[in-house]
């Protein structure tokens, strides 16, 4: 039976201050980050407002709870693995071993903007591909499209992707060798003084 709204909101109340710390615990145990956890907590709290009416009253409350902290942790953990996913099949091109988060830092940069590059059906058929992991069949069903046709979109959106990526990359290469390296045409040795001077400062 569902109670009024006054009574939501003091039930909600007392759930909250009853096992708000408990989960705020929990979840800064099992988190990956203190934001995650932050999240988490949030989330939890959502659900149970949403819920309610559904909840167990007492102490079965508490790990009714728990559970809900769980999912979401569960949740973000597969999202974070998606994203993992995402960079190295979207930016599995020849690239120098890396082994600093710089470096990582800056191949998803390069996937970020290659993406951003693409037009938006591109995007959003590969992000369903890569990010949700949706196979062509459950992505016609959400872009309402036949599968042959999500098949050819996925295709070219792919090599779409590749071509930008690999621009990109060969243009921070370029930029890298020419910002180390100076032309021989700007200096010329002057033997009797035993230094290298510029045709600018000749003068």
């Amino acid at each position: 039976m569902r109670v009024n709204e006054e009574e939501r909101e003091t039930r909600f109340d007392a759930l909250f201050r009853e096992h708000y710390a408990d989960i705020v615990a929990y979840s800064s145990w099992r988190a990956q980050s203190a934001a995650d956890a932050q999240d988490v907590v949030a989330e939890v709290f959502l659900t149970a407002w949403r819920r309610l009416d559904e909840m167990p009253i007492g102490e079965a409350a508490r790990p009714w709870l728990y559970v809900v902290a769980r999912r979401v942790m569960a949740h973000q953990v597969r999202a974070s693995r998606r994203r993992a996913r995402l960079h190295q099949r979207l930016g599995s091109f020849p690239v120098a071993p890396v082994s600093d988060s710089t470096a990582e830092y800056e191949t998803s940069a390069l996937v970020g903007e290659a993406l951003r590059r693409l037009k938006p059906a591109d995007q959003e058929v590969l992000l369903l591909a890569e990010w949700e992991e949706l196979t062509p069949t459950e992505i016609a069903q959400v872009l309402r499209r036949p599968v042959v046709t999500v098949r050819g979109r996925l295709h070219r959106a792919r090599k779409r992707f590749r071509a930008a990526f690999e621009a990109l990359q060969t243009a921070e290469s370029d930029a890298e060798g020419q910002a180390g390296e100076l032309p021989a045409a700007q200096v010329r040795p002057v033997a009797s003084a035993g230094v290298v001077v510029s045709p600018c400062s000749s003068r």
